[in-house]
């Protein structure tokens, strides 16, 4: 594409990288990427503090050779009633800012922020990414519904293109808005085919963010059962109930927690454990997900134990075994780490993903946005690149 891309995302740069992340970072191998951060306190970070004239003045840093990134600086509070139209102007002005200091043209505006609208004073095509049931998760997130609907109704208005992450999402966010909603799923990092896999442990591993999405009845068999778990990622839950499970949960003797890893280490163990593990709860807010998950233990040649979800049947992956129960869930994990599958085996899984990587997702979001109408970008007088810090 030629131009830039501004992506305003749903987190943090560096925070536990998600579709934004992975996404973006698909899109930066083919065009210049603006990334825009999702809104933070000036108290909780100091970072944030740090930059906060600069990203005021839509100065960016830049994170590599082909993204930049804008930090949103907000109040303390950001979030609560009489504070949210200053995290409104404060996140208008300093988009608007960098897009003057841009020495591209703004090509294309993705959004895939529940807080954040879209841009004014950009003529570009506008494409908003529903990445999880924002009107379904607000009080996971720790947000008022009210504002968070608010937020989303402008953005639909404001779009030239909405697009979903699962099959039922883009149904439920079409019959929410009156709007054609095109199905954009997650992808995963393309598979090392050529790395031939080496010796696997006879240990089930599981990724990702440990909250209320988790079915706790199906992680307590997990426990109870004496099989070796490996668990990758950062405790993000809420409720008290939630917390007393995952103690629970983590305490077990055949349970390892390692906590937040690199992705150096990510891959370490996802290349010598024997099956992934994707233990979902069957809530609304899940069934209108995409689990990052299932298709990067894939890509390792996990073969993987999910819950029924929508999105876990389109894969469509004979490697991917669908638990009907907590006790199946459990006994099919037994099962594949009794299977022992050679070094071709596993690369034949890891073969069913080629079609779901993140570079195959990015060329479909563009494709999408080169069909809208064409409209002439507003171009900007600049210095000779984004401002950095």
């Amino acid at each position: 594409m030629s131009g830039t891309i501004m992506y305003i995302s749903g987190g943090q740069w560096d925070g536990v990288p998600g579709t934004d992340r992975f996404l973006a970072e698909a899109l930066s191998n083919r065009a210049n990427v603006i990334w825009v951060d999702q809104p933070i306190s000036v108290a909780r970070n100091a970072e944030v503090r740090r930059h906060a004239l600069g990203s005021l003045r839509g100065v960016t840093e830049r994170v590599t050779n082909s993204v930049e990134r804008l930090r949103l600086p907000a109040l303390p509070g950001f979030s609560r009633p009489l504070i949210r139209r200053s995290t409104e102007v404060i996140a208008s002005s300093s988009i608007q800012s960098t897009a003057t200091r841009v020495t591209d043209r703004i090509a294309a505006v993705i959004n895939a922020s529940p807080l954040v609208q879209f841009p004014r004073g950009l003529s570009a095509p506008r494409l908003l990414h529903v990445t999880d049931d924002w009107l379904a998760s607000s009080e996971l997130m720790g947000l008022s519904a009210a504002h968070v609907e608010r937020v989303l109704r402008a953005n639909i208005a404001a779009a030239d293109l909405v697009t979903a992450v699962s099959p039922g999402l883009a149904q439920k966010i079409s019959a929410f808005s009156g709007r054609t909603v095109e199905f954009l799923p997650n992808g995963c990092r393309a598979p090392a085919l050529a790395e031939a896999v080496g010796a696997r442990q006879p240990v089930a591993v599981l990724v990702g963010q440990l909250n209320e999405r988790l079915d706790f009845d199906t992680l307590s068999e997990l426990g109870r059962s004496g099989i070796p778990v490996m668990v990758l990622g950062p405790r993000t839950e809420r409720a008290p109930s939630a917390r007393k499970r995952l103690d629970e949960f983590l305490s077990w003797p055949t349970v390892q927690w390692l906590g937040e890893v690199s992705r150096l280490e990510l891959a370490k163990v996802l290349g010598t454990a024997t099956v992934g593990l994707t233990p979902y709860t069957t809530s609304e807010f899940n069934r209108s997900s995409f689990p990052l998950k299932t298709l990067e233990y894939l890509a390792f040649g996990l073969p993987v134990v999910a819950t029924d979800l929508p999105a876990t049947r389109w894969i469509g992956s004979e490697f991917v075994n669908i638990a009907t129960s907590s006790r199946d869930f459990v006994e099919l994990v037994r099962s594949n780490l009794a299977t022992h599958l050679t070094g071709h085996q596993r690369r034949l899984v890891q073969t069913t993903v080629q079609e779901h990587t993140w570079d195959v997702r990015a060329e479909r979001l563009l494709s999408l946005l080169a069909q809208q109408p064409t409209t002439e970008p507003v171009s900007y007088q600049a210095p000779r690149h984004i401002g950095s810090t």
